[in-house]
Parts: C-alpha cells; sequence; structure tokens
C-alpha cells in the first residue's frame, strides 16, 4: 500500500497491484483483498487507475472455485483492468466478467504483430509486449494495430524470454508461471565448449564474470521521445518488490521527462547526466542498459561481474536521495484540489457546493442561519473552518463565499458542512466505478457447447499418430525411421525440406513442420523464406506435403491463420507445444477455437492435476531434454564474441552440474535445457491411465545412436521424472 500510494503521488497514471493471490510476485508484500479496495479507492480519487495482476497460469480449480471468490468484490469495487498470462483465465474473465479490460502479460510472449494481432481479436483492451522487441518491431507491431501497446521503460530485466522460462521451476520447485521464481540466473555460471572442458576448469567465461545470466537493469530516459512517438500507450517501471522510495523516485523522473517532452518537444527534451545517476543510487545492478530497444544482444546489457555493495560517498548519497525521496513522496499524501461555493443566505439552508477538476460536483446543505445577537459570522471565519481539510484526500484551492451580513453560523455547523460536502464528492468520484454484482462461484463441465472444438478437429485429433518424435538434426531423424512404433516426426523448420518430408511419408508416417520457439518479425520472415523455397508457399500448398504443424507460441497460431492453415478443411493438423499452457480447461477451449487440433500436456502438472483438466486430444511428452530458458542473448557473443557458429555447449551451475545451452544462430537465439532429461516411458501404465491422445519422445541434443538407444528402451540412468509427480505450488 505504501508503494501503491508513493507511486500515485509520484504522478504514476496506473499501477499494477497483486492480490492475495494469483499475482506474478507471490513473495512481495501483496495487499489483501480490504486493502485492495482501499487502494482502488486511492487510485480513483488521485486520478489515477488501478490495474490488478493474474498473470499466473491457474489449475483447474483455481480457475472455476478460487478465480471468482477472489475477483468478484475487486471486480464489483471497480478495479480498471486485469493482467492475464494464462488463456484460459482470459476467457473464463471475458464470459463470466463482462466489461472487464483485460491487459495481455509480457508473460503471453508476444514478439510480434502476429500475436497483438491475436489478441486483440480475443478482445484484448492492451498488450504488453516482449521486453526484446527494438524500436523498429515495435514500430511494426504499431503500424498494423490499434490496440493499445505497453513496453517496459525501467528495472529488472529477464534473461528468458518472459513466459518461456522453467528454470526455477524444474531445478528447484518454485515456478515463475505461479509467481514464486527463484532467481536462478542471478547466481554465478561458467561457459564451456564442451563437457571435458568442464572437468579441466577451462571455461569460456572469465573467472571474474560468472555472472553470465544476470541483465542489467534498464533505464530508457534517453527513449522516451522515441516511444511516445510510435504511439505506445503506456511505459511501464517495474516497481514490485522494491522499496516505496524506488517506486515514487523513479516514477516521479519518468512523469518529468514524459511532460518535458509533450511541452518542450525533441528540440528542448534533454536529459540530466545527474538524474541519471539519481536512478543508480536508487538501485542498481552494476550500471544500466537501455535494454534491447536499439540493441539486438551483447555482454553490454549483462552485469557480468559481482555487484560491488556500496560504501563511503557513494553510500551516504545514495542514504541521502532516499530520505529525500520519502520525505517529497512517501510521507506526504497529494492532495485532491477542490473548488468550493459556500452560500449562507437569510431565509435559506447554508450550503456548500464542491466540485473537481474532472467534472464531479455535490451540495450539501445545513440549517438556516439566524440572526446574529452579537457576532455575525464572517467571511474570514467561514474559509478558516472550510480550509480544515485536515487528514481527508481533498484540500481545497478556492473558496467563493456568499454571506449575508448580521447572520450568525456555528462552528459546529460549518465543519459538519465541510464533512458531509467532501464525504459526498468522494461518493461520487467512487461511484461511478462501481460494477453491479459478480458470481462468486462457477458450475462447469467440460462436455459444454463449444467444448469439442470446431471444424474437423475431432476426425483429426483420432487420427493423430499414438507414438510421435520430434527431431532437429539428420542423424536423429535416420535413428527415429528405423523405428516401428514411431508414426509421426515433427521436423525442426531447419530439418524441414522436401526430401526429408518424403523420406518421412514414403515411411508411411506422418510428417509435420515444427516451428520455432519465438516467432520475432524477422523470424517469421525467415521460417517462412525457408518453408516457400522448399515447398513453393507458406499456405495450404505446404499441406500436400505435410500433414500438420507444431506451434510454440500464440503469435505463430495467427500467421497460420492468415497462411488460411487453421480449420483447414484439407485435415491440416494443428498442434500446441506444451509453451502454449493448457493447465486448465478454459485454455484448452481458447485453442481449439483459434484452431489447434491438439495441445500438449504442461510440464509442471501433477498426473492428479492432468487428470483433472482432462487429457483425451492432448499429446503427453514422455521423453526429452526440456528448455529451461528460451533467450534473445548469447552465451557465446557475451563471452567471447560472435562467432556464428551455431552448436551445443554446457554451462555450470555453483553445485557443478552441467547444462546442455544450444545457440540458433539462424534465429539469433539461444535455448538453456535441463541437466537430464525427462523420462516418463517407464512409467507406462500411469501415462496410459491419464488418456492421451499421444505420446512424444523430444528428441534435442542426442546423437543418432542415442536417439535409437532411446526408443529401443535403452533409457539414460540419470533422469527426471519433471514435475509428474511432484508438482508446483
Amino acid at each position: 500500500m505504501e508503494s501503491i500510494r508513493a507511486a500515485v503521488n509520484a504522478g504514476a497514471d496506473a499501477v499494477y497491484a497483486g492480490g492475495s493471490m494469483f499475482g506474478a510476485r507471490a513473495f512481495a508484500e501483496n495487499p489483501e483483498t480490504g486493502n485492495l479496495l482501499d487502494a482502488i479507492d486511492y487510485c480513483h480519487l488521485h486520478g489515477a487507475k488501478l490495474y490488478l495482476t493474474v498473470n499466473t497460469l491457474l489449475k483447474e480449480n483455481e480457475l472455476t472455485r478460487m478465480l471468482p471468490e477472489f475477483l468478484a468484490p475487486i471486480y464489483e469495487h471497480g478495479v480498471d483492468a486485469v493482467l492475464v498470462q494464462d488463456f484460459g483465465v482470459f476467457r473464463f474473465l471475458k464470459e463470466y466478467f463482462p466489461g472487464l479490460p483485460l491487459h495481455a502479460s509480457t508473460q503471453m510472449t508476444v514478439t510480434g504483430p502476429d500475436g497483438v494481432l491475436l489478441l486483440a481479436g480475443m478482445g484484448a483492451e492492451r498488450v504488453v509486449l516482449s521486453r526484446e522487441l527494438s524500436l523498429d518491431e515495435i514500430r511494426a507491431v504499431r503500424q498494423v494495430c490499434d490496440v493499445e501497446l505497453e513496453t517496459f521503460v525501467h528495472g529488472a530485466l529477464c534473461y528468458c524470454y518472459s513466459g518461456k522460462c522453467l528454470m526455477s521451476s524444474l531445478i528447484g520447485g518454485r515456478s515463475g508461471n505461479r509467481g514464486r521464481c527463484a532467481q536462478p540466473c542471478r547466481l554465478p555460471w561458467d561457459l564451456y565448449e564442451n563437457p571435458a572442458d568442464a572437468r579441466t576448469g577451462r571455461s569460456v567465461n572469465r573467472a571474474s564474470e560468472q555472472y553470465l545470466l544476470s541483465p542489467k537493469d534498464i533505464c530508457t530516459l534517453r527513449l522516451i521521445p522515441d516511444l511516445v512517438d510510435l504511439g505506445v500507450a503506456s511505459l511501464k517501471i517495474e516497481g514490485r518488490m522494491k522499496s516505496p522510495e524506488y517506486a515514487a523516485g523513479v516514477t516521479a523522473m519518468y512523469r518529468r521527462y514524459i511532460d518535458m517532452y509533450y511541452s518542450c518537444g525533441r528540440d528542448g527534451f534533454h536529459v540530466k547526466d545527474s538524474d541519471e545517476r539519481m536512478l543508480l543510487e536508487l538501485f542498481s545492478r552494476g550500471g544500466f542498459s537501455e535494454g534491447y530497444y536499439n540493441t539486438r544482444n551483447g555482454r553490454g546489457m549483462l552485469n557480468l561481474a559481482e555487484k560491488k555493495a556500496q560504501k563511503g560517498d557513494s553510500l551516504r548519497r545514495s542514504q541521502e536521495r532516499v530520505a529525500r525521496v520519502r520525505e517529497a513522496y512517501v510521507d506526504c499524501e497529494r492532495k485532491i484540489p477542490l473548488d468550493a461555493k459556500v452560500s449562507v443566505r437569510s431565509g435559506r439552508n447554508a450550503c456548500v457546493s464542491v466540485s473537481d477538476r474532472r467534472g464531479h460536483s455535490f451540495s450539501a446543505e445545513g440549517a438556516v442561519p439566524s440572526h446574529a445577537q452579537n457576532r455575525p459570522a464572517d467571511k474570514d471565519t467561514v474559509r478558516k473552518q472550510m480550509d480544515k481539510t485536515g487528514n481527508t484526500a481533498f484540500s481545497f484551492e478556492s473558496i467563493d463565499i456568499d454571506l449575508d451580513d448580521g447572520l450568525f453560523v456555528q462552528v459546529r455547523e460549518l465543519n459538519e458542512l465541510r464533512r458531509n460536502a467532501l464525504d459526498g464528492i468522494r461518493g461520487k468520484i467512487l461511484e461511478s466505478y462501481r460494477r453491479p454484482s459478480a458470481q462468486r462461484s462457477v458450475t462447469y463441465a467440460p462436455d459444454r457447447p463449444g467444448w469439442q472444438g470446431v471444424s474437423n478437429s475431432d476426425e483429426l485429433r483420432a487420427s493423430h499418430p499414438s507414438v510421435t518424435a520430434s527431431v532437429y538434426t539428420r542423424d536423429q531423424l535416420e535413428a527415429v525411421l528405423k523405428s516401428e512404433m514411431v508414426g509421426g516426426v515433427y521436423l525442426d523448420y531447419q530439418l524441414c525440406t522436401m526430401s526429408n518430408a518424403r523420406m518421412v511419408r514414403d515411411s508411411g508416417r506422418c510428417v509435420y513442420l515444427m516451428l520455432p520457439e519465438i516467432w520475432r518479425l524477422d523470424t517469421a520472415l525467415k521460417v517462412k523464406e525457408l518453408i516457400e523455397n522448399e515447398f513453393g508457399s507458406f499456405s495450404p500448398k505446404i499441406g500436400t506435403s505435410l500433414n500438420g504443424v507444431l506451434v510454440k507460441c500464440y503469435d505463430q497460431l495467427h500467421a497460420l491463420g492468415q497462411a488460411g492453415l487453421v480449420h483447414d478443411d484439407g485435415g491440416f493438423e494443428v498442434i500446441a507445444d506444451a509453451s502454449l499452457y493448457t493447465w486448465n480447461s478454459f485454455a484448452r477451449m481458447q485453442l481449439r477455437e483459434l484452431g489447434v487440433t491438439m495441445d500438449t500436456l504442461p510440464y509442471e502438472c501433477t498426473a492428479r492435476e492432468l487428470a483433472s483438466r482432462g487429457c483425451e486430444g492432448s499429446e503427453c511428452v514422455v521423453y526429452g531434454y526440456q528448455a529451461l530458458m528460451t533467450s534473445a542473448q548469447c552465451l557465446v557473443k557475451s563471452t567471447s564474441g560472435c562467432r556464428h557458429e551455431p552448436g551445443i555447449r554446457c554451462l555450470k551451475d555453483r553445485k557443478g552440474i552441467l547444462f546442455p545451452v544450444k545457440n540458433d544462430c539462424t534465429i539469433c537465439a539461444g535455448t538453456i535445457y535441463n541437466s537430464v532429461p525427462l523420462e516418463l516411458v517407464s512409467l507406462g501404465s500411469q501415462v496410459d491411465a491419464l488418456n492421451p491422445s499421444s505420446t512424444r519422445y523430444a528428441f534435442t541434443i542426442e546423437n543418432g545412436r542415442k536417439t535409437a538407444d532411446i526408443l529401443n528402451g535403452i533409457l539414460p540412468e540419470a533422469v527426471t521424472r519433471g514435475h509428474f509427480r511432484k508438482g508446483v505450488e
């Protein structure tokens, strides 16, 4: 609450706040519902908005039972919007909380026009873009989309694309998708060319630069003109898990420079070095960068060396700065200016009318004044009593007094008039935000109309192979084609050539295109070019050579729809990978309506939770190295410089555990995999009990021989069951 008030006092137009559940900062001092309602009122009284964060993934019972009860009083009280990650939550809120504006969280990993258009079509009022987008990429989005865009301008930066990180979840059990990230990225790591080098300690990075996954905070004061001119609707400061002084100090600084640009234009816009130093004094991870707005990636964005503690004069300046910010914005309160008209006329009820700058007004009446016996009221006395607004949210900027001579008004009557007028206008302001009662419980049956999806998806799910394999290399492909149990093959977009597709089909198997994890503008163009060169067109024509496509992000669904590959009557399958999260049946239904014919069981749910959400029509990954992170950064570039050499290297954590790392130079992205593969093959009966429509072997870093061994039942000794049994909170 203190941070919310401080941010509003410092000039924030809106504040994002988490409640007691479902927010992406579960360990922050989030207000309970009662305090949250007070915070909504505080923001509304001061002309600001409060957005509620429901930006985590929800399990089936949480969505249908807990969310309505939690959200109903906040919705009724007038929360201005809800920030959402889960497609199931998005659909649920559209249906059961009508008129509630929805913002698509950066956790949805929207990286281009396709994702924004998809969400706009679903009813999102605002899309918070991935932090990795450049100014040019944002411009491309703005040119084709009318929906509001929000971008991050200051604060912490994740190494991984938001929404694509399972590192904390899979190695520590604390899921970022549930707001409980343990931030293993902020710990020391070493990079090696291969496991043999790791044993000898011959790392690629310097010994003094071990914080390979720790980006600097971003500061974009100098980019405000560019962002404003691009038509970005909201500049977002990441202030949660920080002090009230941080929230206030950073907000006040950006408020000042935004206002400067609006009033002075580019010619009068100039950022002082001292103001940037002030922001560093409030908080710094080894300095600032401007993020990805003008830079694709690189060591300049990372805090590779351990941060040195502030000492001496630096510490003193920082403490003095914090104290000044606290005095200016935290320990005081910005009053709401009102104009008052006081009428004390003979034979009429005394009246006080108050109005604010936003058109709200209220009049309070008192008793008819009597004639004075000895001390008639004067304007100074009336004004003095009116000005006693005390600890209310208001102050009077002007007081116009119409007072007849010779009248007597008791001080307590003037005080009561003032209190009634202030209470009245407060109620008027807040009343305009209230909503009618909402449902506090929802009964939901998976067999309701619409659950089974659209078009011919039922038939496509029935015909989908019962066992599939995804491959990235030719060696893996050749090993898979020697296995009689595999009925379908997902080919990585760089491996999906006409000859390879024909080879799979000639073997009597189904063949699918596997798209990359990210769909940025340049990535989409490169992938489409590769496919068009091989198959003639990124359109239904590829349906004559391919049985379907495996999508890995929401942007790709819109791209496929534009290409005519969604709801295709020719039997083209659209399979959603596990990164299109379907923790609940509402998410599954939303994807079905967007043309998905089959989804993939999420990695972070237990067998019991999967059974509750339903597994028919889903594919279960039973083997594979799970991606812990997908990043726009490249570990090779940030340590030894870009060599345009794709390959597999390894990271070592402080416990000596090795994690494979793959860099894809075609789309300039890096993937960190878990140290051991997921293995559910030996739990066959438990997987079968869930009744998934298909199972998948997901090959990534394995060579041909290892691939063949696994398909022949020779499984590694070091494996993980993931969250199949233990789950996440």
